[in-house]
């Protein structure tokens, strides 16, 4: 395969912003790795995203080959989604005048989410080059699970151009293929599977004592885990109410880690939400913690539960597989489908408070039976070399059909 350069839009989010606080999950997680594995394999990769402090360098080097552009559009003012939509030409001159400067030439656009694939579809009419989209999450599938904030009309206005027009659509998984067929009729010609992966050489069994020395926590507690961006969608709230309904002597212990801390809306509402029911001492709020220091927290870990709405791939179960630790989840993602593969771990057919305590509750009782080293063989198909191998396969399947002009000479 010859070298690609590859221009990748992350406008919203950026790849290296603090995991857990606002707008920056597992899609940050899933950019950078996937552009740096690429770049370790010779291919040249410009991901562009909007500049949120005046003291970010304009051009930071990730890795080889892999540059991370910070784009002037409203220097040093945090912009909202709809706000950045709304600056879509801005962003457009942007990426263009550093084009320019630079003398790029790209082979591919290959955008993460609406408000970049905006922008990607702009870049496409302008440089005749095929454009490819990952959206991580799906407006119309947000709105359906009734939870959160109402999804902007302009959201599913765009998502649906963009399912017609894009040249390819990667997914990570089978439900979000479903997802893309279902609610906005993609042809599935031009779907391509590219799943998300998790670093294994990171992720992997520690000592759960040595990790609970390391952290603070009590060495004898039963604990589980709950990590990711305070968000309803997330499914926080879930956990809480169920744990008045696991009886006190067997309840584990809540630790939750995102969010901004103490400061953060949405963990007073949960905060709240554990004080009236009763279980705010079995609650604890970490705020977010830095993507390499995660893997202790699994280790102290014996369940990690992810409780979500709704999860186009489900990153933090997959990470907690790696490290040989359980999950209780709901069907969403890649859980769902490991568990039809009878990977270790529970998965609920609902989010009812009663139904994920007695996950929690059997998962408890079950974690003797399954062994770290056994858990972790459930992902190892999962690496981020083998997912930037997938992202190439569909890059080169995308060129090759992509019927659309001639592009920048």
């Amino acid at each position: 395969m010859k070298p690609l350069t590859v221009a990748m839009l992350s406008i919203h989010s950026s790849p290296i912003g603090v995991l857990g606080t606002r707008d920056t999950g597992g899609m940050s997680v899933y950019v950078c790795e996937l552009a740096c594995q690429m770049g370790r394999k010779g291919h040249r990769v410009d991901i562009f995203t909007h500049r949120r402090h005046e003291d970010d360098p304009e051009v930071d080097c990730l890795a080889p080959n892999v540059r991370l552009v910070s784009l002037d559009i409203a220097p040093g003012h945090p912009l909202t989604k709809v706000e950045l939509h709304a600056c879509a030409d801005d962003t457009m001159a942007a990426i263009e005048a550093f084009r320019h400067r630079q003398a790029c030439v790209y082979d591919l656009i290959h955008s993460q989410y609406w408000i970049s694939g905006h922008v990607g579809r702009m870049a496409r009419e302008r440089w005749q080059r095929p454009h490819a989209i990952t959206f991580h999450t799906l407006g119309a599938v947000k709105a359906a699970t009734g939870i959160g904030g109402a999804e902007p009309d302009r959201r599913l206005t765009v998502e649906r151009k963009l399912v017609l027009d894009c040249q390819g659509l990667l997914v990570p998984c089978e439900g979000e293929k479903a997802n893309l067929m279902h609610y906005y009729g993609a042809d599935a010609t031009r779907i391509y599977m590219v799943p998300g992966g998790v670093d294994l050489d990171c992720f992997r069994p520690m000592d759960k004592a040595r990790a609970r020395r390391r952290l603070g926590i009590d060495p004898h507690a039963v604990l589980m885990l709950s990590i990711g961006r305070l968000t309803p969608q997330k499914g926080q709230k879930r956990i809480i109410d169920a744990l008045p309904h696991i009886e006190s002597d067997r309840r584990p212990h809540l630790m939750v880690v995102g969010g901004n801390g103490d400061g953060d809306p949405e963990q007073r509402r949960l905060q709240k939400l554990a004080e009236s029911a009763g279980v705010q001492d079995w609650v604890t709020f970490c705020g977010s913690v830095a993507h390499r220091n995660l893997p202790a927290y699994y280790a102290a870990a014996d369940m990690v539960v992810l409780a979500s709405h709704y999860e186009s791939f489900g990153l933090v179960g997959l990470e907690a597989l790696a490290c040989g630790r359980p999950v209780v989840s709901t069907p969403v993602g890649v859980l769902a489908e490991l568990a039809r593969m009878r990977r270790p771990g529970i998965i609920t057919t609902e989010g009812s408070p009663a139904e994920l305590a007695a996950g929690i509750a059997a998962a408890r009782d079950r974690v003797p039976d399954w062994p770290a080293h056994t858990i972790r063989q459930s992902v190892q198909d999962f690496s981020w070399t083998q997912a930037a191998e997938a992202a190439l396969v569909a890059y080169q399947a995308v060129i090759k059909t992509d019927a659309g002009g001639h592009g920048l000479h």
